[in-house]
């Protein structure tokens, strides 16, 4: 068995296998979470760094794909999520898992510069989560992956005189403004620009006059499966359906341009926003694993 970098060509058999863990909850992985090799391709294009540079891939014998690892981060950035060791059925119980994830760690270490790697494994993958902490990772968390397979409906009217709409360019600073009030991660004013501009996400605002009192944000980097990646409101204004009424009606648009399903990360403990998720329609679909690891 030959573990090489990854060639353009590889992308349709990775894509099959990334599928395939994704069908029983024995099998599951958070990344790679692809359906397609269009899905991968937009995986790093997101990203913003090459596959070639980060993906590794088990070839056997005859030619075949047999099995992959590697990381995805920001260009150059130290901490980097795992793309777990995903082996085809034919190749399991014979250490290439193991040997995969003993090349990712040589890659990020020597090569790509990583001192801190975060992987997300599902809680009943036991083969899974026990290679992770037989390599040194260790559990810190963990999280719902939830799901919404179904057009929302129509949010009901929650605050008089709210209007749901598309965000523009001037509402960026409002937005901005929220995000940082709701203790996200740091993003500079310039950040959110271009991430409101780099077309990958979708922005929607909750006005009330010429207030911008609440956004949501959705990224779009796989078309039929959009993240709901960031929500806040107006401290004023929550914990009365402003937030869920705009996730909702997001949501519905993106499911009228061809969206077969959102999904969305949530901390169990969470329990106000997980009742929230549920009355728009999402569902918990899986149990997360959260570990991490550093060199």
């Amino acid at each position: 068995m030959t573990i090489r970098a990854f060639r353009h060509q590889d992308g349709p058999a990775l894509a099959k296998l990334a599928a395939g863990c994704q069908r029983g909850e024995t099998d599951f992985v958070l990344n790679p979470l692809w359906d397609t090799e269009a899905e991968l391709e937009a995986e790093f294009a997101r990203h913003g760094i090459d596959p070639e540079e980060h993906l590794l891939v088990a070839e056997s014998g005859d030619g075949s794909v047999a099995g992959m690892s590697g990381f995805l981060r920001a260009p150059k950035a130290t901490l980097a999520g795992l793309l777990c060791p995903v082996v085809s059925r034919e190749e399991r119980g014979q250490g290439l898992g193991g040997e995969l994830l003993r090349a990712a760690i040589e890659l990020g270490t020597s090569e790509l510069g990583i001192k801190l790697v975060t992987a997300g494994i599902g809680t009943r993958n036991r083969s899974g989560y026990s290679l992770l902490t037989a390599y040194g990772f260790r559990p810190v968390r963990q999280h719902f992956l939830m799901r919404c397979d179904e057009k929302p409906a129509p949010p009901a009217k929650t605050v008089q005189g709210i209007e749901l709409e598309p965000a523009g360019p001037g509402d960026v600073e409002a937005i901005h403004e929220i995000y940082s009030a709701c203790g996200f991660e740091t993003r500079t004013p310039e950040r959110m620009r271009a991430i409101f501009e780099d077309g990958r996400h979708v922005h929607a605002v909750a006005r009330h006059g010429d207030r911008v009192v609440a956004f949501a944000e959705l990224e779009t980097h796989w078309p039929r499966r959009v993240w709901v990646a960031f929500v806040g409101v107006s401290s004023d204004l929550r914990d009365r359906g402003v937030g869920s009424s705009l996730v909702a009606w997001t949501l519905a648009g993106q499911f009228d341009q061809g969206a077969e399903s959102g999904l969305l990360m949530l901390s169990p403990a969470n329990r106000t926003a997980l009742r929230t998720y549920e009355k728009v329609g999402f569902r918990r679909f899986r149990l997360i694993d959260v570990l991490e690891k550093g060199f």
